[in-house]
């Protein structure tokens, strides 16, 4: 009986001696665990100087400032965030959550910071787009410029206005010079104006018929009241023309 007790007295001493000491292994290892993830948590927080962008430019660490926007989530950046400055524009993010997301599309979300427009689209081909559509704009509206001046060229000379038109609008400066080139023909009236009618330069007063004191015409032969002879003053351009004697 003696020796049980003792046994088991020596069982309960030894197993309290071994705790300690298991424990502090224990504790030792938790630390080492610690240790080993700290690194990683902090590699993962930083966020480096200069960072390579795929088309080639690099992009320059700046500090944050409270209260930007940032570039990924739209959400506003602390003071202890990251901000890259990029084509001379700030690129703020936050850096535990959104630092990775950019990093690995950057250019996807600077695209997105960057104002879309004909001429402010930053890709080429874009842009090769935009110049063909200025160019053609610019030849459009000079040959409207060009085919009114031809077509108002071509009356003053006697020339068909329309055709003119066509000529300016499609050669531009070329077909006016050729125009002014050109000798002057005989003014005429428009399509379907007998040859030889003009305006009359010199504005007449109205004939007074003598008979019935009824103004009329200064080309008039026959009072519109009373139908008596009058003296004409003019010959009218009908009568000119030819269309009545």
């Amino acid at each position: 009986m003696d020796r049980l007790i003792k046994g088991l007295l020596a069982f309960m001493l030894g197993a309290a001696s071994l705790a300690p000491g298991r424990a502090f292994q224990i504790g030792l290892a938790g630390q080492s665990t610690a240790a080993a993830a700290s690194p990683a948590n902090s590699t993962t927080a930083e966020a480096p100087e200069q960072l390579k962008l795929p088309n080639g430019e690099t992009a320059g660490r700046v500090p944050a400032r409270a209260g930007e926007i940032c570039a990924v989530c739209g959400k506003p950046v602390t003071q202890h965030d990251v901000a890259y400055q990029v084509e001379g524009q700030r690129v703020a993010l936050h850096l535990r959550d959104c630092f990775a997301v950019f990093s690995a599309q950057p250019m996807r979300w600077l695209a997105k910071l960057k104002p879309r427009g004909a001429f402010l689209d930053a890709g080429a081909t874009a842009l090769s787009l935009s110049s063909n559509f200025l160019f053609l704009g610019l030849y459009v509206l000079t040959g409207l410029l060009f085919g009114a001046l031809a077509a108002h060229r071509a009356l003053s000379v006697g020339r068909n206005p329309l055709v003119w038109l066509a000529v300016g609008l499609v050669a531009t400066l070329p077909g006016f010079l050729v125009l002014l080139a050109l000798p002057k023909g005989e003014v005429n009236g428009l399509a379907g104006v007998p040859s030889g009618l003009a305006k009359i330069a010199t504005t007449y007063a109205p004939a007074v018929c003598p008979a019935c004191g009824t103004e009329n015409h200064p080309s008039a032969v026959k009072c519109m009241g009373c139908g008596g002879n009058l003296s004409p003053k003019m010959t009218s351009e009908v009568a000119r023309v030819g269309l009545r004697s």
